[in-house]
């Protein structure tokens, strides 16, 4: 009896595990749909930001309406600034790869952004592009000039007093702000290579000064002549011009997402 009672229960359990009826279909719509549904929202996801990526600022030569955009830049150590074009500081720099990217210098002092390819444009636009064009090398705490000048924080001293500098990028949102005594829209400490060009007639100064002076990082003083005489100016005609006046740029200052360069923000 007492197997007899325990083969029935095992049947009993069988039966109530949800055995299907000879015929009986799976109810399969309501996964489908969410499938169907998680489908659509990755495509959608993935759609919008190839057309986010396609249209983002500078605009390469692969567009439609490509972007040629320009920022001025300035070399300050410890005291003055330095590559600025003069005899006491020194040439500005120049191409040394002749430009394959469309992100170069015209020894000018003078960042020129004309993105060839998507590869280099919209948010792809960013310093490296022009460093590796120069032949600089810059890591958070180094950064070795063209002309064989290093700027390394373990070793490099400003002044008599041998004061212990820091590396920074200081950026303007526009260089007539700069020109102007407006105070840097950031500080970048790091990953200098990742920064983006954002806007057209923007201005930089990547300088060497003690931590204490970080907030008095100085301005090129002659970067609105350099941006309003530029070389490299297209007509839509097909012809250049060595002119371009102030009136005629187009300012964005507004940061895309996406950006992992580490930096601080100062208040006006």
């Amino acid at each position: 009896m007492g197997k007899a009672s325990s083969a029935k229960k095992v049947a009993r359990a069988a039966r109530a595990g949800g055995s299907r009826r000879p015929g009986q279909r799976r109810q399969i719509g309501f996964p489908a749909l969410v499938a169907g549904i998680v489908i659509v929202g990755v495509s959608l996801v993935l759609f919008a930001r190839d057309n986010r990526e396609a249209n983002a600022e500078p605009r390469s030569a692969a567009n439609e309406e490509p972007d040629h955009w320009h920022a001025a830049l300035g070399i300050y150590q410890c005291s003055r600034f330095i590559f600025d074009g003069t005899p006491e500081g020194g040439p500005f720099f120049n191409d040394l790869l002749d430009d394959p990217q469309g992100i170069h210098t015209h020894g000018d002092g003078v960042i020129h952004i004309h993105p060839f390819l998507d590869s280099a444009g919209g948010r792809n636009a960013r310093m490296q592009i022009f460093f590796d064009d120069i032949g600089l090398e810059a890591s958070n705490d180094r950064v070795t000039f063209p002309d064989g000048t290093v700027w390394d924080e373990s070793e490099t001293t400003c002044g008599d007093d041998e004061e212990p500098g820091q590396i920074v990028l200081a950026r303007w949102n526009s260089a007539q702000a700069a020109a102007d005594g407006e105070r840097p829209s950031e500080l970048i400490t790091e990953d200098f290579g990742d920064v983006r060009f954002r806007a057209d007639r923007e201005y930089f100064t990547f300088a060497f000064i003690p931590p204490a002076r970080i907030d008095e990082i100085p301005v090129r003083p002659d970067i609105i002549e350099s941006l309003n005489n530029l070389s490299d100016v297209i007509e839509a005609d097909g012809s250049s011009t060595t002119t371009e006046p102030a009136t005629g740029s187009t300012t964005s200052t507004t940061a895309p997402a996406g950006d992992t360069t580490t930096s601080t923000t100062l208040a006006p």
